[in-house]
């Protein structure tokens, strides 16, 4: 009991059977059910912590730009990633890599929830300096698998993180998590010749992410990739799962969600990425639950309380 002193004085305290338990704050999503959750909280190092509880609520086929790492605690957690649909069950552990499409959804009746870090890709590079010589070597074997020593670790780091997330305890449980990890399901990513069409649907990539305070036009990037605009649409679309313009609303979206996370408000985010207004862009983040959370992050730094609660509550 000792670590009480590390909480601060709001912290919902739960304790019991000699075990501290520390509850982020909820947010709200659209579309959630009346008995659905979401919390949320930030830990060290810019990692971002979710725990949800769902029921019939949906996620839309999105993309992080960071390694989501989590254990799923109750129910069926079933979601298509890499051109396959997977169950994730008590005891499994998740990871999906940077920029991997995938969504979510129940699998049983009765719901499901589970427990997420947003890891970096630097923090987890560093974390696993003999498994890759840099963090873009680095990648998942699978989305999903069994390894109940894993699950257990990584739900008792992100417990700790979410009580204390600058302790020493915290910052050390989850380096070992990650160190578990490497060593047991992350393997050095394959590197295969680079083609001209890599070459060019790279480059597509990049001025997507480069310019996301700008309208792009299908002819300017066929003539960066040099290809036809057909082949173009039907390449990137094959090798980063969405198409163009989603990628680029994804690319816009996260942006938005570094930018409301540092500080900014929701009406200069929505001007500087070519979004009008708050509706607009609250509207296709509906399924995107860490973007939410994100705001949530900002509220008390928000000069404009009520415009805040107000994009909350459409999303």
């Amino acid at each position: 009991m000792l670590l009480l002193d590390l909480f601060a004085e709001d912290s919902q305290l739960d304790v019991y059977a000699g075990e501290l338990e520390v509850r982020p704050p909820l947010v709200m999503i659209r579309g959630m059910g009346s008995g659905e959750r979401v919390r949320w909280a930030r830990g060290s190092e810019g990692i971002e912590l979710l725990e949800a509880a769902f029921d019939t609520f949906t996620y839309d086929r999105h993309t992080h730009d960071t390694y989501a790492i989590g254990v799923t605690l109750h129910g069926v957690q079933r979601f298509s990633c890499r051109h396959a649909t997977h169950d994730s069950t008590p005891g499994d552990v998740m990871v999906i890599n940077p920029g991997e499409v995938h969504d979510g959804r129940s699998g049983t009746a009765g719901g499901y929830m589970y427990r997420m870090f947003y890891v970096r890709p630097d923090i987890l590079g560093a974390a696993l300096e003999d498994v890759a010589r840099r963090p873009s070597d680095v990648g998942a074997r699978c989305p999903v698998f069994s390894d109940r020593d894993l699950f257990c670790q990584l739900d008792l780091a992100w417990r700790t993180m979410a009580a204390a997330p600058a302790s020493l305890a915290a910052d050390e449980l989850l380096h070992r998590s990650l160190g578990m990890l490497g060593a047991r399901v992350v393997q050095p990513a394959r590197r295969a010749s680079a083609t001209g069409d890599d070459c060019g649907l790279r480059s597509v990539r990049d001025y997507l992410q480069d310019h996301v305070e700008q309208d792009v036009t299908l002819h300017e990037l066929s003539a960066i990739a040099r290809m036809s605009r057909f082949q173009l649409t039907r390449r990137f679309q094959n090798a980063y799962g969405l198409p163009l313009h989603a990628y680029h609303l994804h690319a816009r979206l996260e942006e938005g969600r570094r930018r409301l996370a540092s500080g900014q408000t929701i009406a200069a985010v929505s001007a500087d990425l070519g979004f009008v207004g708050s509706k607009s862009l609250s509207s296709p983040i509906q399924g995107l639950v860490r973007h939410d959370a994100g705001c949530v992050a900002c509220d008390a730094r928000a000069q404009d309380k009520t415009s805040l609660v107000e994009h909350l509550e459409m999303i």
